[in-house]
């Protein structure tokens, strides 16, 4: 195979890993948020129920406290019968006295509501909060490990950058035009078609003539895919070792053997 080509799978291997590293970089930052998000939420959900809760019991506070008042106010109120003289001013005493007595009753009636109510929202807050503690644990770490990730990027990209140096010089400048305009026109990054003997473009799936396929072997010139344009590289086949098992040709293999996405 023509060494410039041999020296361009190099390359694309290295350029898909950066692209890898950026694609991290711009996916890891919205997990982290979500996951944040999450936590947030069953916070929200956990001070919700303990807003519930306290409120139920402060309205529980007042009926009590108006019950008691209520109940000081009857017992001064049937003391004053023993010293009423005329029918109105017993009138109004009795008023006093039932009106009194409605308040206490509705005050137990309203309190044994509470009290339900109390249990209930005690009961929220239990399974809130357990949620919350459940969600925070299982959150935590990973946001951890994704803002170390995201700190490494920089530093990742930086090292494979310095592998890539090294392999440029080796490759004419007319074939690293050709593979630079294909490769960032696409998302993916992949601007090679590995051809086998399944004589298919390994980006776009286009079947090739068998005399195609004989040019790209020879390797002697750039050819592009007339489908999807990809630069397209003869993948050596697999040969067996002398202990059985099967090698590699160059970086081919690992290049060729992952799913490619359509061309941009």
């Amino acid at each position: 195979m023509n060494r410039d080509l041999e020296n361009l799978i190099v390359l694309q291997e290295i350029d898909l890993r950066i692209r890898e590293q950026e694609i991290a970089q711009e996916k890891f930052p919205s997990e982290v948020k979500e996951l944040e998000h999450g936590i947030a939420k069953a916070g929200t959900a956990l001070d919700a129920a303990k807003a519930k809760l306290e409120q139920a019991n402060k309205e529980k506070k007042n009926i009590e406290d108006q019950a008691a008042k209520a109940k000081e106010g009857l017992d001064k109120s049937q003391e004053r019968l023993n010293s009423i003289k005329t029918n109105r001013e017993y009138d109004a005493v009795h008023a006093e006295i039932e009106a009194q007595k409605s308040i206490v009753n509705n005050a137990e009636n309203r309190k044994k509501a509470l009290d339900d109510e109390i249990a209930r929202a005690s009961k929220a807050v239990e399974e809130t909060t357990a949620e919350y503690e459940k969600i925070k644990a299982e959150n935590e770490p990973k946001i951890a490990e994704l803002r170390e990730k995201i700190g490494a990027i920089d530093t990742n990209i930086a090292k494979i950058t310095e592998e890539r140096n090294e392999v440029v010089p080796k490759i004419s400048k007319a074939l690293i035009r050709t593979y630079d305009l294909i490769r960032k026109k696409r998302k993916s990054g992949r601007a090679i078609s590995l051809i086998t003997n399944s004589r298919t473009c390994t980006v776009c799936y286009k079947i090739l003539e068998p005399q195609l396929v004989n040019e790209i072997k020879r390797g002697i010139r750039t050819i592009l895919c007339q489908s999807c344009g990809s630069i397209m590289i003869w993948n050596e086949p697999k040969k067996e070792t002398t202990a059985g098992t099967t090698g590699s040709s160059n970086n081919a293999a690992a290049t060729g053997d992952t799913p490619h996405d359509n061309p941009a």
